[in-house]
């Protein structure tokens, strides 16, 4: 019993005259005649002995007997010789601690004590090992009886071994399913966390509506993780953090193609050991753990990349593939950039003009008119200008499409110089154009316009065949809100009439509308 002392005990009131073999321990008192039938009282112990030597012999659980003065065993059934693997011969004589289960011979000592001062004591657990060395865990009962005044022992030794082994992988059992049911819910999660998102990227309109999104989305998807975006600019050709989550800083504001491992190779790059992998030059300090980058590419043409430092899952968890988690991130995020980007192309189509980059008639009726409301609301002055390069037709039946287009193009730049960033141009057809000018009066208007007339004519602009194509002029008309009409008709009216009357004085000149709105 090495382990006895840590086992749970239970000790009863004493429990006096019991007999482990069905011996009476009591006086034989004289029978109603006066006299004892000696011979009945003799069979009926005799019975009472055969019948307690047959179930001590045939328990299935192991029962010792032990001298309750000395604590050396008497008897050992045949269940108990079998579980512990010793003979009856070497159990019989011995004290319970010389036997080969009970080596802490202190501790069986100070329990064999017990046993005798205390005539019920029980042991729910008591890991013992046989004679083969093979750990059991048995249950141990003992009780303390007088026979013919001797005091003797018995304990109950029952293997619960399988018992505990199975309660063991119920327990087991138990917390691989609590664990499993964990996961299942945070899979859930995520499922419907990338469902969020996807739905929140297709209703962005902007690309830094798109990046925000994927901010909110991978702080909680990436949870305890750092990580980046960077996209790359068609400007500078470099790849620029747009978007960043976790307690550190990942990667540098810029870098290039080069820096990237996974960009380079154009697939997934991961380093489980920082000092022993590939180490990207775009992190912004050497990685202490493992991370990885997924280059985020639609048809051959690289978006940017995707990275996240520390890789590993949730503490004590069923672990679920972070590079499959950032693989479906970065498909989702991928797609919606490109759409965004398509769409922002289809858009940039739709509303510029294809040869001088400027915004079209189709802009200007989708824009004018908010701009003027905007106007009227903030009681701020806008002027709205309609231009016309002279003699363009003649210019063009003269030199050919070629120099016409390129002429339209230095035009459209010379417009780009002159105006300002809250300025818009517009083509509007062949060589006319339309300006609208917020928060700008006639006279800033009228000095902003002949800068433009002044640039146009000192072109020098020169045919194929080096012959000087000569100064190019223009005539302009301007239109002042509210004065000249409130409304995209009225102002694109007023001003076209101005330009006309320009032209018809001689052309290169900018003329200011004389009519008042109608009332």
């Amino acid at each position: 019993m090495s382990d006895v002392e840590n086992s749970k005990t239970t000790v009863e009131e004493p429990k006096t005259d019991h007999t482990p073999f069905g011996l009476s321990s009591q006086k034989i008192e004289p029978s109603r005649n006066g006299f004892v039938d000696h011979e009945l009282k003799t069979i009926t112990l005799k019975e009472s002995e055969s019948r307690y030597r047959r179930l001590f012999e045939t328990a299935k659980d192991g029962i010792l007997i032990l001298d309750g003065d000395t604590g050396r065993i008497t008897d050992a059934n045949p269940f108990l010789q079998d579980m512990l693997g010793y003979s009856k011969g070497e159990l019989i004589g011995k004290a319970l601690w010389e036997i080969g289960p009970v080596q802490n011979i202190p501790d069986s000592q100070a329990a064999m004590r017990r046993l005798q001062s205390n005539e019920y004591i029980r042991y729910e657990d008591i890991p013992l090992e046989t004679k083969a060395g093979e750990h059991k865990h048995v249950e141990f009962i003992s009780n303390v009886y007088l026979v013919d005044g001797w005091r003797v022992i018995q304990c109950n030794i029952r293997d619960i071994t399988e018992r505990r082994s199975a309660e063991k992988r119920a327990k087991n059992t138990t917390g691989e399913l609590l664990l499993l049911v964990d996961e299942l819910k945070w899979r859930d999660k995520e499922m419907q966390l990338l469902h969020q998102m996807n739905d929140l990227l297709q209703s962005c309109m902007t690309q830094a509506e798109a990046y925000k999104v994927i901010t909110l989305s991978a702080e909680e998807l990436f949870q305890g993780q750092n990580g980046s975006l960077a996209i790359l600019s068609g400007k500078d050709q470099l790849l620029h953090v747009v978007s960043s989550w976790g307690p550190d800083e990942m990667m540098k504001p810029s870098f290039s193609l080069e820096d990237c491992w996974a960009l380079r190779r154009g697939q997934l790059h991961e380093v489980a050991a920082p000092p022993a992998g590939l180490v990207c030059g775009h992190l912004a300090h050497p990685p202490q753990a493992g991370y990885l980058c997924l280059p985020l590419m639609v048809q051959g043409e690289t978006l940017g990349v995707l990275s996240l430092l520390d890789g590993s899952t949730r503490k004590g968890q069923h672990k679920s593939s972070p590079q499959q988690l950032a693989v479906t991130v970065g498909e989702t995020i991928k797609l919606s950039l490109s759409n965004l980007k398509l769409r922002e192309e289809l858009r940039q189509q739709a509303v510029h003009d294809p040869l001088t980059s400027l915004y079209n008639r189709r802009y200007l009726d989708e824009v004018l008119p908010r701009e003027l409301l905007l106007a009227q609301r903030r009681n701020a002055p806008l002027c709205v200008v309609v231009l016309d390069i002279d003699e363009f037709k003649k210019f063009n039946d003269a030199f050919g499409h070629a120099p016409g287009d390129s002429l339209l193009r230095e035009f459209g730049r010379v417009l780009r110089e002159c105006l300002r960033k809250s300025d818009i141009s517009c083509r509007i057809g062949g060589d006319e154009f339309v300006l609208v000018l917020p928060d700008s009066s006639i006279a800033d208007t009228q000095e902003r316009v002949e800068q433009i007339r002044k640039m146009l004519k000192e072109l020098q602009l020169a045919h194929v065949d080096g012959r000087s194509l000569g100064a190019i002029t223009l005539s302009a008309g301007i239109a002042y809100m509210p004065e000249h009409g409130i409304t995209e008709t009225e102002l694109l009216r007023a001003a076209d009439e101005a330009m006309y009357t320009a032209k018809q004085a001689g052309g290169d000149r900018i003329t200011v509308c004389q009519s008042a709105a109608p009332l």
